[in-house]
Parts: structure tokens; sequence; C-alpha cells
């Protein structure tokens, strides 16, 4: 059996309602440092999930709009009254959000050694990036957030909760960079440190 997911992986992944990659993702880190789960879409609500009017029967109460947010449709951390240590502290979730920007990182080496120092801390980080960029599918023009789990032979391994990709898969830095850089750090592109509160 131990060949059918990866051994050694840091998280279980969780699949995400559409434009809910960022709750969904916050539910992974919630799951590994053992924190009562919340449902997804309430995560989303208090983080300003916003979504096509041809979406909402998917969901039980959720913002919509026909005008796509800058960043697309989904969260909207980068609006204060949506950032994420607000929607944490009214959620009663004991964690935080330290946004990286992409902008504080010159080359993909740098990238590797950040990675590779998170992980040895067993730190949560979420990556934001232009998801089109990144998978080579320019219909998908928009943000896209995954959990990182390791690097593995000088690639990042992610954990994607979209439900038409792999749950685990191997990206290069390089092209992780140039999609980050795409998504641009007022969309919040970069990586997102989720630390457990004491």
């Amino acid at each position: 059996m131990s060949d059918v997911i990866p051994a050694n992986s840091r998280y279980v992944p969780l699949t995400q309602q559409p434009a809910c990659c960022v709750p969904t993702c916050f539910q992974m880190v919630m799951y590994k440092n053992n924190i009562l789960l919340r449902p997804a879409e309430e995560i989303g609500y208090y983080l300003g999930l916003i979504v096509h009017p041809d979406r909402k029967k998917l969901f039980w109460n959720v913002r919509t709009s026909t005008e796509k947010p800058p960043a697309g449709y989904g969260t909207r951390i980068y609006d204060p009254q949506f950032e994420p240590n607000t929607a944490f502290k009214n959620m009663g979730v004991p964690l935080t959000c330290k946004v990286n920007p992409i902008t504080n990182f010159n080359s993909s080496e740098i990238i590797v050694n950040y990675l590779i120092d998170s992980e040895k801390a067993n730190k949560d980080v979420l990556l934001c990036f232009n998801h089109g960029a990144l998978i080579d599918d320019p219909t998908k023009n928009w943000g896209h957030v995954c959990v990182f789990d390791r690097i593995i032979d000088g690639k990042i391994r992610l954990i994607d909760p979209s439900p038409d990709q792999p749950k685990w898969k191997l990206v290069s830095v390089e092209k992780m960079f140039h999609a980050m850089q795409k998504h641009g750090e007022k969309r919040s592109a970069g990586f997102w440190e989720i630390s457990k509160n004491s």
C-alpha cells in the first residue's frame, strides 16, 4: 500500500469546491496541526469568497458577481477586511498567516533554499501563483494556491486541492518562480507562512 501515495507526505490532501483553493489549503494545514476543521465554504466566506452566479447553486450562502475580481474568482485576501489573520480571529481559528511576497525573492536558488529551510523546520507554507502559467494552460489565467510539501530532487512537491489536478505533483522551481511573478505581489503572489498560535 505504501506505493499508492508518497510515504513521506507531510499532509493529507483535500479537494476543493470551485474557487475554494485557499480555504481548502488552510484546512490541510489545520488538519496537520490538530486544529478542529471548519467547512471550506465558511472559511472562504470570512476570506471574502466570491463566485460567478452560475456557481451559486454549489454553495449554501456565497457572494456572487458577474464581474471577475482582480485575482480571479475566489477569496480576496488582498482586501484588508478579508485578510487571513482577521478571518482566523473572527472564526476563533488559532492560526497566523504572514505573506512573504514574491518580490522578496530574486532567484529560483533563493526560493529553493527558503523552501528547504521551511521543510526542515516542518513549517506550513502555501504557494500563491498564476494557475495557467504553472500548468501551461492560458485559459486558467487566475490565481491559485497550493500547499508546499517537500523539495524532491530539486523540484517543489505541491499538494494541489484542484479537482482536475494530481494531489501530489512535482514542479520546477523556475516554473513556479515565473508563475508567481506573473500573478504579482498585488494579488498576494508568493509564500504564505502559516503558524499555529501558542
